[in-house]
C-alpha cells in the first residue's frame, strides 16, 4: 500500500475481520460491541460506506437523530466524491428516510450512469428519483438505463412517473409492459387497478386470480386482493368486490398494529393541555408562508391542494416530510407526529422558533419565489399544536368528510409503508375518524384565525363560494375559476394522482351506499360513538 505506514497498513488489513465481528455482534443484539467494531473500521477507513450505514442504523436505534443522519450524509459524500457506487442504492434509500431528497438526487445525478453498479441498482435508483419528486430527472435516468438494462421494476417506476406527470395513456402502457415481463408482480397489478378501469370491464380479473394462486407472500397477496377489489368494484360486482377487500384487510391486519385506546388518550391529553400560542405576526414575514392542507387521507386534501395551486401566488409542495424532519433535527429525536413518543415533554423542551426556521429553510430549497406554499402531508394533522407554535404565520386547512364516506374511502385504500394502520378494521377506522373530527374542530375553536375546517361536500357542491371564503382566510386576493382543477398541470404525487385529472365530480358523495349491507357494523360503530 503505497504511502501508508506499517500501522496504517495493519489497520486497513483488519477491516474485514472487524466487519465480520460487528455483524456477529449485531446478530447477537450486542449493540455497544457492534458500534465499537464499526467505529474501529471507520477509524481505519473513514469512507467505508457499509460501516457508515450500519452506524446510522445503530444511532437510530439509540434515538440519536443528528448522529444517525450525519453518518448517512458521510456515506453520501463517500459515494459522490470517491466514486464508490457499490452501495449507492442503500445510501440513497437511507437519505430518503431523513427526507433528504435533494441529497439523494445529487448522489444519483452525479454518478456515472454507465457504471455497472449503477446499472445493477437502477430499479432502486429510478424509484428514489421518482419518490424525491425529480420526475424529469427520473425520465432521463430511465432513458439512459434503457440502453443497458430492461427490468420490470424500471417499467413500473416509468409508469408511476408518467402517471404523476399526467400522461395517463403512457402510464397504462408502461404498467402493461411491466406485467408482460413479470406477470405476478403484485405492485404493478395494484398500481394499474388504481390508475384506470379495465376495458372491457373485468378483463384483468383472470390474470389477477392466476397471480393470487401463485403467490405466497402475505403483503403481495394483500396488493393483489385490493387490486381485485377495484376491478370488481368498477364493474359493479359488489359482492365479489367486498369478498376480495375483506381478504385484503385481514392480510394487512396481520402486519400492522393500531392501539385505538392509546390514540384516544393521547389526543384527549393534548386537547386538555394549556398551550400558550404565539401571537400572529402583525407584518407579513419573509415568505413563503406555508399553508398546511391536512385531514384523513382520501377526504379531499389533494382536491383542495389542486384548487389552491391554481392561484398565482401559491405553489404546491405536495406530500413532504419537512415539518417532522425539522422537529427531528431540532430535538435530536426521531419524530413522526404527536401520536408517538411523549409529545408533552417534547413540546416543553423544543425550541419552536428553530423548528420554524429549519422548516422555512427546507421549503425554500424546493419552492420558487412565491407568497404561499401548500404542504399537504396528512400526517401533519396531528402536529397542529407544534405547527402553531413554530410557524405563527402558517395557516392550517382541515378537510372533513361525511364519516361513512371518509371511513369507507380509507378501508378500500391500501396505504404504502404500513401507513395509517387504523384503516384495516371497521372499528378502528370509525374510532379514528371521529377522533380526527373532534381534533380539527377543537383547534379551529382554539385558533380560529389560523385553523379552518372545510367540508368536502361543501367544496364539491359550492366550489366557488368555499374557495372565495378560503382565500380571504388565507390572505390571498380573489381569483375566479380556481375550482377548475383540470387546468392545473403540476405533478400529483398522491393516491389520487389519476382521479384528480378528471376534474371535480360528485361520485364520491354517498359512495359507501353501494356497500350499505357490508358496512352496517361501521355505521353502528359510528352511531354508538357519536
Amino acid at each position: 500500500m503505497l504511502g501508508l505506514s506499517r500501522s496504517d497498513g495493519s489497520r486497513m488489513q483488519s477491516v474485514p475481520g472487524s466487519w465480520q465481528q460487528a455483524q456477529q455482534y449485531e446478530v447477537a443484539g450486542a449493540w455497544d460491541q457492534a458500534r465499537s467494531s464499526y467505529e474501529s473500521i471507520l477509524a481505519a477507513e473513514p469512507d467505508h460506506v457499509p460501516a457508515r450505514l450500519r452506524m446510522s442504523r445503530l444511532e437510530q436505534l439509540a434515538g440519536r437523530y443528528a448522529q444517525s443522519r450525519q453518518h448517512a450524509l458521510r456515506a453520501a459524500d463517500a459515494v459522490r466524491l470517491k466514486g464508490s457506487t457499490r452501495h449507492i442504492g442503500f445510501v440513497t434509500a437511507r437519505l430518503m428516510e431523513f427526507a433528504d431528497e435533494a441529497e439523494a438526487a445529487s448522489v444519483i445525478l452525479s454518478a456515472d450512469w454507465n457504471d455497472q453498479d449503477v446499472i445493477r441498482q437502477s430499479p432502486s435508483l429510478a424509484q428514489h428519483l421518482w419518490l424525491a419528486g425529480r420526475y424529469e430527472d427520473a425520465l432521463r435516468f430511465l432513458d439512459a438505463i434503457a440502453q443497458h438494462a430492461r427490468h420490470p421494476l424500471l417499467a413500473l417506476t416509468h409508469a408511476n412517473v408518467l402517471r404523476y406527470l399526467g400522461d395517463m395513456a403512457g402510464a397504462e402502457r408502461e404498467y402493461e409492459a411491466c406485467l408482460g415481463m413479470a406477470p405476478d408482480l403484485a405492485d404493478a397489478h395494484w398500481a394499474l387497478s388504481t390508475h384506470s378501469r379495465a376495458q372491457p370491464a373485468l378483463s384483468r380479473v383472470s390474470r389477477l386470480k392466476a397471480a393470487i394462486e401463485r403467490q405466497n407472500d402475505p403483503l403481495a397477496l394483500a396488493h393483489l386482493r385490493y387490486a381485485l377489489f377495484r376491478e370488481f368494484d368498477a364493474a359493479g360486482e359488489t359482492a365479489q368486490a367486498w369478498e376480495s377487500l375483506s381478504h385484503g384487510m385481514a392480510l394487512m391486519r396481520t402486519r400492522v398494529r393500531h392501539d385505538a385506546a392509546d390514540e384516544a388518550a393521547r389526543l384527549q391529553t393534548l386537547m386538555q393541555a394549556p398551550f400558550a400560542l404565539p401571537a400572529m405576526p402583525r407584518q407579513e414575514p419573509e415568505g413563503p408562508w406555508p399553508i398546511f392542507v391536512v385531514g384523513m387521507p382520501r377526504t379531499g386534501t389533494t382536491l383542495l391542494d389542486r384548487i389552491l395551486g391554481n392561484h398565482g401566488w401559491v405553489y404546491s409542495l405536495g406530500e413532504r416530510n419537512d415539518f417532522s424532519a425539522a422537529v427531528s433535527e431540532t430535538s435530536d429525536r426521531f419524530f413522526q407526529s404527536m401520536l408517538h413518543g411523549d409529545p408533552m415533554a417534547l413540546m416543553q423542551l423544543l425550541d419552536h422558533a428553530r423548528v420554524g426556521h429549519l422548516y422555512q429553510q427546507r421549503i425554500r430549497l424546493v419552492a420558487p419565489p412565491v407568497g404561499r406554499v401548500t404542504d399537504k402531508n396528512p400526517r401533519n394533522l396531528f402536529s397542529i399544536p407544534m405547527i402553531l407554535q413554530a410557524l405563527p404565520q402558517a395557516r392550517i386547512v382541515c378537510l372533513r368528510r361525511d364519516p361513512m364516506d371518509a371511513c369507507f374511502s380509507n378501508l378500500k385504500e391500501l396505504f404504502q409503508g404500513d401507513a395509517y394502520p387504523y384503516s384495516y378494521s371497521m372499528e378502528d377506522v370509525a374510532d379514528h375518524c371521529l377522533l380526527a373530527r373532534r381534533w380539527m374542530e377543537y383547534w379551529q375553536q382554539i385558533a380560529p384565525g389560523r385553523v379552518r375546517v372545510v367540508d368536502y361536500e361543501s367544496l364539491i357542491e359550492r366550489p366557488e363560494a368555499v374557495t372565495a371564503s378560503l382565500l380571504e382566510f388565507l390572505g390571498l386576493p380573489a381569483q375566479a375559476g380556481m375550482h377548475d382543477i383540470t387546468r392545473n398541470q403540476a405533478p400529483v404525487s398522491t393516491a389520487s394522482s389519476s382521479q384528480v385529472r378528471e376534474g371535480m365530480h360528485r361520485r364520491g358523495i354517498g359512495a359507501w351506499k353501494r356497500y350499505e349491507a357490508q358496512l352496517q357494523p361501521l355505521r353502528e360503530r359510528l352511531e354508538a360513538l357519536a
